[in-house]
């Protein structure tokens, strides 16, 4: 039985005191379920700094000391992308549920890898893909699904802005599994596979940088049945961010960034186009926040809202990519 919102108060630390996860535990408060206590960080000066801007009680420099810690429920992991997988085996181990930033991981054995332990350790386990939990993205996808527009043919989705070129950031680091694809590629990957499954072929062209990371790409992904999708993105130039699909009586443009949008143009048969206005609050990080302490409540292992097969077939299809055009972080795309 599902337990009132209102009653609930998991206990939340957070990991990385990064852009990420300031944007999110401020977000947080938005939601509903639990509440922030606890950050981790490299060092104990950065953590405590984090923790009085967000008013959490408890700040450590040392992961295993947070984790062993009984009143703690659940565990935001905002660290760089190379950490994700080790972090959260670690808090799943200790009896953590566990929300990890997108990509959960650098690869779908990875991940598969990270949900047989949820499995095993009996946690939930969620990535945090924050568009699969909007209010927004769900609406439009339900109004896709009840056939506003007919059956649904064809998509574009693009991401881009001019990221720093200096070769020591982050965003260009292949030590810390740097570039376009596992930062924001995943956005316009993520509509094509909620609307037609997994391609049957990935066409297009990717650039790498002089790092060895991937800075921009354009693909063109075919699917069972003849249905297209055409995306771009990348860290060096601008792109609309918006989204189009079309269907066999009209099409939906999803106003930037399309990701978390707060407003869509409707062309349905021969009617006048329509804008549709949608009410996001905050930055929208929340609704994920939310969703895992009402999972919690059920006694669930995953979200419905992004679920452990959602979360491989993106991953499946970022392999794909990365095997065909890169980039390589060292070996731990071999055997995939």
């Amino acid at each position: 039985m599902t337990s009132d919102p209102s009653t609930l108060n998991y206990r939340w630390a957070v990991i990385g005191t990064g852009g990420m996860a300031d944007q999110f535990v401020a977000d947080a408060r938005h939601g509903s379920g639990g509440r922030f206590v606890a950050v981790c960080s490299r060092s104990q000066q950065s953590a405590q700094t984090f923790a009085d801007r967000h008013g959490l009680e408890q700040a450590y420099a040392d992961l295993n000391t947070m984790l062993a810690r009984g009143d703690i429920d659940v565990v935001y992991i905002a660290s760089p992308h190379t950490q994700h997988f080790a972090q959260a085996q670690a808090a799943m181990q200790a009896g953590k549920a566990v929300l990890v930033e997108k990509p959960a991981t650098l690869n779908a054995a990875q991940t598969k890898t990270l949900y047989d332990t949820a499995e095993r350790c009996q946690v939930l386990c969620v990535e945090a893909l924050w568009t699969r939990f909007s209010p927004v993205y769900r609406s439009i996808l339900a109004n896709l699904e009840s056939g506003r527009i007919g059956a649904v043919k064809q998509c574009q989705a693009s991401f881009g802005f001019a990221a720093p070129a200096d070769p020591s950031h982050r965003l260009n680091d292949p030590a810390l599994a740097g570039g376009a694809l596992l930062d924001i590629g995943i956005y316009p990957l993520l509509l094509p596979l909620d609307l037609f499954g997994s391609p049957e072929s990935i066409e297009g062209d990717v650039t790498l940088g002089n790092s060895g990371v991937d800075r921009s790409a354009d693909l063109v992904l075919s699917f069972a049945g003849g249905a297209r999708a055409s995306l771009s993105y990348s860290l060096d130039f601008p792109l609309p961010t918006e989204a189009a699909i079309c269907g066999e009586n009209g099409w939906v443009n999803i106003k930037a960034p399309w990701f978390a949008s707060q407003a869509a143009r409707w062309q349905v048969g021969k009617a006048p186009v329509s804008q549709q206005q949608y009410l996001l609050l905050g930055r929208g990080y929340h609704y994920e926040f939310s969703a895992v302490n009402r999972s919690l409540a059920a006694g669930l292992l995953q979200c419905e809202e992004h679920s452990w097969a959602d979360s491989l077939a993106l991953a499946e299809v970022m392999d794909r990519i990365r095997k065909r055009w890169g980039p390589d972080y060292g070996t731990e795309l071999e055997g995939i």
